[in-house]
């Protein structure tokens, strides 16, 4: 059986100004300190967030950074249609929380861990995200640690921010970004609704075919 382990995805498209969401994002963001499934694990990022679901029903990990309840309403100033694309366009049941990372330090192999719950190989890759701004290819995948072949993918930011892994089948990582460049990712946690995600996984799958990675 194929596995799809990363494919862009045929959602509408996000209106962003790069130099007043990189203003935002400054102004906004923390270091990331939660936990990952590797041992020893240390979080790269610099964090933002654009949305938090009511603390009082979202559970709180230890060491996970979080932001101000709802819509932070400054970054759909910034991405006016951040809300709707989120709402109308995406097949969540419920959103836990939006947020942004910004790669600062090499990142090493990992799983998320705001994984969806593995139900079936055929709902891979189930864990949306969008590259917000991305200069260079950097991210790639392996199976296993001990594995010296990266797959490199090839994300085509001219046609979709969009993506999505597959974060039970492999680990992925990240090359550290020039010192000029910036990689800056969107990754929404929540409830999937997976007979909607099917409708848009199996039209991005066609869609672009020729980025698709699997193995």
């Amino acid at each position: 059986m194929v596995l799809v382990l990363y494919t862009p995805l045929d959602l509408s498209e996000l209106v962003v100004n790069r130099k007043e969401f990189l203003q935002w994002h400054e102004d906004n963001r923390r270091r990331d300190q939660g936990g990952h499934s590797v041992k020893g694990f240390i979080p790269p990022w610099l964090v933002s967030f654009a949305y938090n679901q009511d603390q009082e029903t979202r559970p709180v990990r230890e060491g996970c950074v979080t932001g101000p309840e709802g819509w932070n309403k400054d970054i759909l100033n910034v991405i006016p249609n951040l809300q709707q694309v989120t709402e109308d366009d995406l097949p969540f049941s419920r959103i836990t929380y939006i947020n942004f990372l910004e790669q600062k330090i090499p990142c090493q192999l990992h799983k998320d861990r705001t994984s969806q719950p593995y139900i079936c190989k055929e709902n891979q890759p189930d864990s949306y995200k969008a590259f917000i701004i991305y200069d260079q290819p950097l991210m790639y995948f392996q199976k296993k640690v001990s594995s010296t072949d990266r797959l490199y993918i090839n994300h085509p930011n001219h046609l979709t921010k969009w993506f999505a892994i597959n974060n039970h089948d492999a680990l992925h990582a990240s090359d550290l970004p020039e010192e000029s460049n910036r990689k800056i990712i969107m990754t929404i946690s929540g409830t999937l609704d997976y007979d909607k995600h099917q409708i848009i996984l199996e039209r991005s799958l066609e869609k672009y075919k020729d980025y698709i990675i699997s193995v």
